[in-house]
């Protein structure tokens, strides 16, 4: 016997399906989605949902909102494409994804870090939706509780079926209806039951619709990387879901023994990034862009700046510099438009970079990381968050005994780098993190000691540091688990 809520009394009872439910009485006790943990021979019921609660419900509690491509979140971290500029690339991609039928199903979009990716991928996943094309997109986060996994994949993706695609919302509904437990359920089990279920019983649709998934690279487990790229084959080449999936990531070896394999190349299809003539022509333009509103910006605000500042021979070298990727030049345009500071004195310290370095973008995150003065803390402060998941800059603060705000200011200046959420915003409810890298790059770089020499942060010592003081702020009460997620 089972108490609920103090006084209820309730007991398991199986069914003849195999299913456990509770019963209070002689009726079920509506409480879809429980939790039992069995804790000293006390078995506790949480997690519970609300009786009268629908099937889809159900289904939005396990979306990841902040993973679409319309999220609040998006625009500030993952700006879309330069206004004039991939605009090659996307039309490729608006070629395929109106081909009616198409044998590249799956059309793969990579390219190395900072070539791009994600700004083609949310710029086109824009443009799908603006002709009601997109059937729902979701953009992994390395790191992020609810992007850094595929446990959300999936039921974000069928919620944005139901929204974009009226018809499937009934299917989904009943499909779910049949067994609400499905969210939480194995990957195969979970494509069966939203995807293709629905797709099965709707009606024929005018425009095949389109998924993106980004990033996939960042989801967390390479395993999960191609068992969910495998699944999708099987179920585009079966028929059973008549969609166009645009897959974004780095060209990681794993996958292309996935993507490229032939005997998968009746539906996929690759289309490699490069730094080609266009690529160059399209940071060019963004770099002029920008620093003509830098110009503007700073100029407006009484700071005094040459009528033709950057000159075009400093362009030309900034261009050269980049390699053809666009992660240099969005970091070295973030840097120099600090409201604090000089634009010239800032781009004069990005132009003293030894010019002949194989190095750049790493040369310059140093640059950069070397302007803060307190080296000792900045690190441990990095450290904190490239080896915790979601901790708050107060809680670092809390951890180390730093005054209130230390954290923040620290990461202040790294706003080239990183982004910070507002201490208004409730992270622990919406799965986003706190702190988060512009680009996965520098998560990359500050954890290869080859690469960020004195700025490294991985490593026994501080790690058991680390431990220590989260061990010591527990104990003391001045942290709660809570805090940790």
């Amino acid at each position: 016997m089972l108490h609920i809520d103090g006084d209820r009394s309730v007991r398991l009872q199986t069914e003849s399906m195999g299913n456990v439910v509770l019963v209070e009485g002689d009726r079920p006790v509506q409480f879809q989605n429980s939790t039992f943990n069995n804790v000293a021979g006390s078995l506790n019921v949480s997690h519970t949902t609300n009786i009268g609660e629908t099937s889809l419900d159900i289904l939005f509690r396990a979306v990841s909102p902040d993973a679409m491509h319309d999220s609040a979140e998006r625009p500030s971290l993952h700006s879309s494409c330069h206004p004039g500029t991939r605009v090659a690339i996307l039309d490729q991609l608006d070629k395929w994804s109106s081909e009616q039928p198409s044998d590249s199903r799956i059309l793969w979009l990579h390219g190395c870090a900072g070539i791009g990716k994600s700004a083609i991928a949310q710029k086109f996943a824009a443009s799908c939706h603006d002709r009601r094309q997109l059937g729902g997109s979701f953009f992994f986060k390395r790191g992020s509780a609810s992007r850094g996994n595929w446990k959300s994949v999936l039921p974000t993706l069928a919620y944005q079926l139901t929204v974009a695609f009226p018809q499937l919302g009934p299917i989904i509904q009943r499909s779910l209806d049949t067994d609400r437990l499905v969210p939480g359920k194995a990957m195969h089990y979970q494509l069966e039951k939203l995807i293709i279920q629905p797709f099965r019983h709707a009606p024929a649709f005018k425009h095949r619709p389109i998924l993106v998934l980004d990033g996939l690279d960042e989801c967390e487990d390479r395993s999960t990387q191609t068992m969910l790229i495998r699944v999708l084959i099987d179920i585009l080449r079966s028929g059973d879901a008549p969609l166009h999936i645009l897959v974004c990531s780095r060209s990681e070896p794993h996958l292309r023994e996935v993507l490229e394999a032939p005997e998968n190349s009746d539906v996929c299809q690759g289309l490699k990034i490069q730094p080609d003539k266009s690529a160059y022509a399209d940071i060019r333009q963004y770099l002029m862009d920008e620093f003509s509103r830098i110009h503007k910006i700073h100029t407006a605000r009484g700071i005094q700046l040459e009528g033709n500042w950057p000159a075009e021979n400093v362009i030309q070298h900034l261009l050269e510099t980049s390699s053809g990727t666009f992660i240099y030049a969005s970091t070295v345009v973030r840097y120099v438009d600090d409201e604090y500071s000089h634009p010239a004195e800032r781009l004069d310290a990005v132009l003293s970079l030894d010019p002949g370095s194989l190095t750049p973008l790493d040369d310059l995150y140093i640059q950069i990381l070397s302007a803060i003065p307190n080296k000792p803390t900045l690190l441990r402060v990095l450290h904190a968050i490239v080896n915790t998941r979601g901790l708050d800059p107060e809680v670092i603060d809390s951890i180390f005994q730093m005054r209130l705000g230390t954290s923040r200011a620290i990461l202040r200046g790294l706003n080239a780098l990183v982004h910070v959420q507002q201490k208004t915003i409730r992270t622990t409810l919406t799965g986003n993190l706190p702190v988060q890298w512009l680009h996965a790059s520098f998560g990359d770089f500050l954890v290869d000691p080859h690469r960020s020499s004195s700025f490294c942060v991985s490593g026994e010592d501080p790690q058991s540091t680390l431990v220590h003081d989260i061990v010591r702020s527990l104990s003391s009460g001045s942290l709660e688990p809570y805090h940790f997620r």
